[in-house]
């Protein structure tokens, strides 16, 4: 027997009745399924159990009672039955005498309760083995009650033997029918399992409408179809379900007409929609408002975005986006009321949103609102305020108008008072005098209070706390407000907090780079008292390896107080480099540089890097071997070797030699270097009318070097830094003891510094300068004199065109002093892209030999760089202007070098 009729109908069907069918659509569910009149009775169960009586020592009787009345009332609630409370059951029935209760005691429950069945059982425990038994009464009946018994093997067995009894008992004596199988029909490309997974009614379950109905609603909340519904057919056991689905048509496309302004994939991409997915109405209205919100984040509030769909008897469906783009509607005003401590343009300065610039904002977006940037910016005007002395300050929601000239912004300010620094004080555990915990405090240097500043102070002191191991320590600022006037006096309390130890370091995230080659530049020590500037200064020095795309070195909490674990994770990124160049002169012609190098050589630290440089007059390779690290120590030690020819108009320079290095910390940030090299250089095809100083260096061959620098390097990193400096001193001295030919003493120096300013730009100025001396006549090569200009010296001219010349033959020789300046200023571009500008201006000289130190003749370039942190490397691009040009100079020039990691 098969039937399939309306739910209502269904629940209306007399109780005895063994075949149901229940149909659920989803566009009558809501108003079907509440409310009606038969439904909530036919959902309830018409049986009452009684609380089990209990068998047991009087040791266990409590326990146990508690037990099975508490495991009683989950079982009774998961299958919609009643039952009574033990105090409610004592009323009506004899818990001391015989068991089961005679018929009328239990006609009684019945009648007092309304049901018509009664269940009872009683629990006994034996040892440490549990029995329950139990029964079911028909109270329109005088036949024999159906009864089920189990035994387990203690009283964790009390919840599974309890369900058993009644699910049997309830099936049995007709309150109940259990579910034989579950399986689903209509759907195509929607998985079974799938649908069966968000059926929480299993076989086995008892039959339950209002499960049935929650698992309807679980389907269909699934999104992919638009009906379903169940059938339940009576079969050996009990009934078997079936889940008819409708499954929605398949999206086969999606049109996007209308879009002008934005590229539609981007439109597509936003909306989330896309070919070979279930159509889903409201999916396709979620990306109507996204496409809008896309739009809006452009600038265009009037965009008109409407959505159609439509479908066909093969299951397919096409889903068409309609946009009316409008015009671009763009802020053209900002203003506040109520300020009258600072001006607009004051306040506009603290804030991100800013109105449409014709210069600048087709690369920065400014001039289009961002709700959410605007809803911040009230936070920023009233941190402006608060770090100005108005402590009380009100900033309500920006006001937003559209005009045909398009938006305007207003925020309403509520200054209150302004407070001015009173007392600064500190009290509790202090680890250092008062006066001189107090001395760093900047706030006691500001007219008013600064929100800001103080809690800059805070956070230094911390700092200062957890530099001597005070990890813990808490420093709560009590602000209190003066009697009269508007004054704020500050208490600092501090709580130091026990000493902390580092108990473990562990390193994470290194699949390269060796462990050893991390540890070394870890200040810390197991067992060593923790030491926040020695955390600072280890993330510097392994950022400054240039290993890693990021260092995050943080403390851990153990199971002591006083120990904390430091945990070193870092990500890390190609440490293989190429670089590539190319420029262009009147005497090289084209001419291409390239360099091969490995910063950390088979994770082990080391580099290596081969460098080539050819043109169609010269050719210059350099192979180098660096160990930063000689056996995890402070000692470096560097191998190089080179091959360089070089065409000038008088001569061929050729020259082939190696050299070597070891360096060493000094003291505190300096190191020094020691080096050697040896090289071997033959002038060739010198012309007879060369000039005199080449003539006088064919003869110099041997060139042995011995090299003693110190250097200091505290920047935040090698390539456009923004904090620290790099300074410099080179003696370099070849022949004497060494032997060779050349005979000469150098000294080369330079300091680059790096100061952060604001709006994120940074100043920069280096300096450098350098003299050559002959230790014997003409014993100074030409090739040892020094050369500027190009990318790392003076741009604006191009590499080794700043060089005196021979008076009579005019070739550039060099010269035995020279210095430069760069000034610039460094901005950001593009921030998240590393994409940085630089303003600058560069100066300085070679001098002859045969001439003095003049400061007052000299060169002078300026011009604008790009300094850029690409995917394929850094890369450097410089174009100068030369702002004092002389006959035989260029009147400007542009250099730029590239580099990519593999």
């Amino acid at each position: 027997m098969h039937t399939k009729e309306a739910i209502m109908s269904q629940f209306l069907l007399p109780t005895r009745l063994r075949h149901f069918s229940l149909t659920l659509l989803f566009l009558t569910f809501t108003c079907c399924l509440p409310g009606q009149p038969g439904l909530a009775q036919a959902l309830e169960r018409n049986t009452v159990f009684l609380p089990f009586k209990i068998n047991a020592g009087d040791s266990s009787q409590s326990a146990l009672t508690e037990a099975a009345d508490k495991t009683l009332s989950l079982e009774a609630k998961a299958k919609n039955i009643k039952v009574l409370s033990r105090a409610e059951a004592r009323k009506i029935v004899n818990y001391e005498g015989a068991w089961p209760p005679p018929r009328a005691a239990l006609a009684a429950v019945a009648q007092a309760t309304g049901a018509s069945h009664v269940g009872l059982g009683s629990v006994t425990q034996l040892g440490r083995r549990i029995s329950v038994d139990a029964a079911i009464f028909d109270g329109s009946s005088t036949g024999a009650p159906r009864t089920a018994y189990r035994v387990g093997e203690s009283h964790r067995d009390l919840p599974r033997l309890t369900a058993e009894l009644i699910g049997d008992l309830l099936t049995h004596a007709g309150t109940g029918a259990t579910i034989t199988a579950i399986s689903t029909s209509g759907n195509k490309r929607i998985d079974s399992g799938a649908i069966l997974q968000k059926i929480a009614t299993k076989p086995g379950d008892l039959y339950n409408p209002a499960a049935l109905s929650a698992d309807i609603k679980a389907v269909f909340a699934m999104g992919f179809f638009d009906s379903v519904e169940v059938d339940a057919e009576e079969v050996d056991g009990g009934q078997a379900l079936t889940f008819r689905v409708v499954e929605k048509p398949l999206i086969n496309e999606v049109l996007i007409t209308g879009a002008e302004a934005i590229k539609e994939e981007e439109i597509r991409e936003a909306a989330g929609i896309g070919a070979n997915t279930i159509l889903n109405p409201t999916k396709v209205n979620e990306a109507v408002e996204k496409i809008r919100t896309l739009y809006k984040s452009k600038g265009y509030y009037n965009a008109d975005v409407q959505s159609s769909m439509d479908s066909d008897d093969r299951g397919a469906a096409s889903v068409r986006f309609n946009i009316k783009e409008g015009e671009k509607v763009v802020i053209r005003e900002i203003a506040f009321t109520g300020n009258k401590s600072f001006s607009d343009s004051e306040l506009r300065d603290a804030i991100q949103t800013s109105t449409r610039s014709w210069w600048i904002s087709w690369l920065t977006g400014s001039g289009i609102l961002r709700m959410d940037v605007l809803n911040q910016d009230m936070e920023r005007v009233a941190a402006f305020y608060q770090n100005h002395g108005y402590l009380d300050v009100r900033v309500g929601k920006p006001e937003v108008s559209q005009s045909d000239d398009g938006l305007s912004i207003t925020f309403p300010v509520m200054e209150g008072p302004r407070y001015r620094v009173g007392t600064v004080d500190m009290q509790g555990d202090l680890i250092k005098d008062k006066t001189e915990l107090l001395s760093t405090m900047q706030i006691r240097k500001e007219e008013y209070l600064n929100r800001q500043i103080m809690r800059d102070d805070i956070a230094r002191l911390t700092e200062m706390y957890a530099e001597q191991g005070y990890v813990y320590a808490e420093i709560n600022p009590q602000i209190r407000k003066a009697p009269t006037g508007n004054r704020i006096d500050l208490m600092l309390d501090v709580k130091q907090g026990p000493v902390v130890y580092v108990n473990r370091i562990e390193v994470q995230g290194n699949t390269r780079t060796r462990d050893n080659v991390i540890r070394r530049d870890i200040t810390l020590e197991e067992g060593s008292k923790f030491d926040a500037k020695a955390l600072r200064t280890s993330t510097a020095k392994l950022n400054r390896l240039d290993f890693f795309e990021s260092v995050n070195i943080a403390p851990r909490p153990t199971m002591r107080e006083d120990l904390l674990d430091v945990v070193v994770d870092v990500k890390e990124k190609p440490t293989g480099q190429f670089a590539v160049g190319a420029g262009y002169s009147s005497s090289d012609q084209l001419l291409f540089m390239g360099e091969i190098s490995e910063r950390n050589l088979f994770g082990t630290g080391n580099k290596l890097a081969l460098q080539a440089n050819t043109s169609g007059k010269s050719t210059r390779y350099n192979i180098r071997f660096t160990n930063p690290r000689i056996y995890d120590s402070q000692v470096s030690g560097s191998l190089e070797g080179y091959d360089w020819t070089r065409e000038y108009s008088d001569y061929t320079r050729d020259t082939i030699g190696g050299g070597i290095d070891i360096g060493h910390p000094l003291f505190e940030e300096w190191r020094i270097y020691y080096g050697y090299s040896l090289s071997n250089t033959d002038l060739k095809d010198i012309r007879p009318d060369a000039s005199s100083v080449i003539l006088r260096s064919k003869d110099i061959h041997l060139v042995s070097e011995g090299e003693l620098s110190l250097v200091r390097d505290t920047r935040d990193k090698s390539f456009s830094p923004t904090s620290g400096s790099r300074n410099s001193i080179t003696v370099s001295y070849a022949g004497g003891p060494l032997g060779g030919d050349a005979e000469y003493t150098k000294i080369e120096g330079s300091s680059s510094w790096y100061f952060p300013m604001v709006w994120s730009t940074v100043f920069h100025v280096k300096g450098a300068a350098g003299q050559a001396f002959e230790n014997k006549d003409n014993k100074l090569p030409v090739f040892e004199h020094f050369y500027l200009g190009g990318m790392n010296s003076i741009r604006g001219f191009k590499s080794a065109k700043i060089s005196p010349r021979d008076p009579v033959t005019g070739e550039r020789i060099g010269g035995d002093k020279m210095w430069y300046v760069n000034l610039g200023i460094i901005f950001p571009l593009v921030k998240d892209l590393g994409l940085d500008g630089e303003l600058f201006t560069d100066f300085g000289n070679v001098y002859d030999v045969d001439d003095d130190w003049d400061f007052g003749d000299y060169k002078k370039t300026a011009g604008l760089g790009i300094n850029w942190a690409s995917p394929l490397g850094p890369l450097r691009l410089a174009v100068g202007f030369n702002l004092d040009k002389k006959d035989d100079e260029d009147s400007s020039t542009w250099d730029f070098s590239i580099g990519g990691s593999f």
